[in-house]
């Protein structure tokens, strides 16, 4: 559609556009456009196999562990809650098994980093899993440790709580993550196609760790 010129200002008729090589922050290039874009693929993409692989690497992890959760979705949260909750009362003969502790930590690290290692195993971007959970647990731990009277167990247990240490913790999670579930990939791999299928429960999914 040709506008009618004649009814122009001006100053809008004599306007030339902006030279896009002027201008900021490489805008007009597509650069910008293209970040963006990436950047909003982990928000909108929806990949039902991938999500159930990683759901299955996490309930897998969990139930090797002996973790008392059934979680698809492991998360920083549920994992601090679990490790506080474990030390309940003195006397307290119902307290779960206590996970405060280096074993407790380790493994709940390990559960963490299960869907990453599973995810990076098979693809070359993270979208179903997020690596950021395992350290945000570390650090609900160090916040949390004086509302549940355990900053001396949480000190001992990080010890000095550098980052190169958190870095080595991580490194040493995921690793320990992806041994367990290359060792049992067929195993995970059924569990997999459980999720897919929509139909199975925990039932189900106990069943194929245990071979029943």
């Amino acid at each position: 559609v040709k506008m009618n010129s004649e009814r122009l200002p001006d100053a809008i008729k004599n306007a030339n556009g902006p030279d896009k090589e002027n201008m900021p922050l490489q805008l007009g290039s597509g650069k910008v456009t293209g970040t963006v874009v990436r950047g909003l693929t982990r928000l909108w993409s929806v990949d039902t196999e991938r999500e159930c692989q990683c759901e299955a690497a996490a309930f897998f992890a969990a139930y090797s562990l002996g973790l008392p959760c059934f979680s698809f979705r492991s998360n920083a949260l549920e994992a601090a809650v679990l490790i506080f909750e474990s030390k309940g009362e003195d006397g307290d003969r119902n307290v779960l098994d206590p996970l405060l502790s280096d074993t407790g930590i380790m493994k709940m690290l390990i559960w963490l980093m299960a869907p990453v290692a599973m995810e990076s195993s098979l693809h070359p971007q993270l979208i179903a899993s997020d690596p950021r959970e395992a350290r945000g647990f570390l650090q609900r731990l160090k916040e949390k440790a004086a509302i549940f009277d355990a900053e001396d167990l949480i000190e001992n247990i990080l010890q000095t709580g550098d980052d190169q240490e958190v870095e080595d913790l991580l490194k040493w999670a995921y690793a320990e993550a992806d041994l367990l579930l290359r060792e049992n990939r067929a195993t995970v791999t059924e569990l997999t196609e459980r999720l897919i299928s929509g139909a199975s429960t925990i039932g189900d999914c106990v069943s194929v760790v245990e071979e029943w």
